[in-house]
């Protein structure tokens, strides 16, 4: 019987102690929280995140063809509609502060996307582990910031959004998805990948270098 420490997913975030502990103290993270970001920044953030939406919805569309059960599948489908509200909330933004929300996307940000889909197009399995890497790391690195800052800072309506009680919910019921698998080397590679895109594409957004060369 698991412990809850020794669940798949629980051993997949413990393997990734370090990509955790700079999730949660990046500057993407830190600065937003504390009103320190530059307007430049921000906006970079939003136009690379919007592009992933973009493709993270059509992965949520076929995560929830391949889901295993009603239930499963229901957790996909759900997320399409959080999903169309964060699109519309950045679309809004993009529009008051004229920002080309539809710019072609960078190539990273093409590897970034182009490495979703090609997950999903191999299966449930290695689709719920990228879907749980991203959702997890980005709900803690967003709680992170929530608990720093005031209602008072530029950007809270994204702070608010990105870290929800739904996204809570999401996460767990991910985890559960996630802990039906074995940890397989595989597994294990795909969730570091993850990870390391997503934070490559924090780094891009405050023109930083990324430690992993991605």
């Amino acid at each position: 019987m698991s412990t809850g420490t020794d669940t798949t997913s629980a051993q997949l975030r413990s393997q990734n102690a370090a990509e955790w502990a700079r999730a949660v103290t990046h500057p993407l993270i830190a600065n937003t929280a504390d009103d320190s970001i530059s307007g430049e920044a921000f906006e970079h953030w939003i136009v690379i995140n919007s592009h992933f939406l973009r493709t993270y919805r059509r992965f949520m569309m076929v995560m929830g063809t391949l889901a295993p059960d009603t239930r499963a599948s229901q957790l996909m489908f759900q997320a399409i509609r959080q999903l169309d509200e964060e699109l519309r909330l950045a679309e809004q933004f993009a529009k008051e502060h004229g920002v080309d929300i539809n710019a072609a996307p960078t190539a990273r940000s093409m590897d970034y996307s182009s490495y979703a889909m090609a997950s999903v197009g191999q299966g449930w399995a290695r689709g719920v582990v990228v879907a749980f890497a991203v959702e997890s790391l980005y709900f803690d690195a967003w709680s992170r910031a929530r608990e720093i800052a005031s209602p008072e800072v530029r950007y809270w309506d994204f702070i608010d959004m990105w870290s929800t009680s739904y996204q809570a919910g999401f996460v767990n019921g991910l985890s559960q998805l996630v802990d039906k698998l074995h940890a397989t080397p595989e597994i294990q590679r795909i969730f570091r990948n993850t990870l390391r895109l997503e934070l490559a594409s924090w780094d891009e957004a405050c023109g930083l270098e990324s430690p992993d060369g991605i």
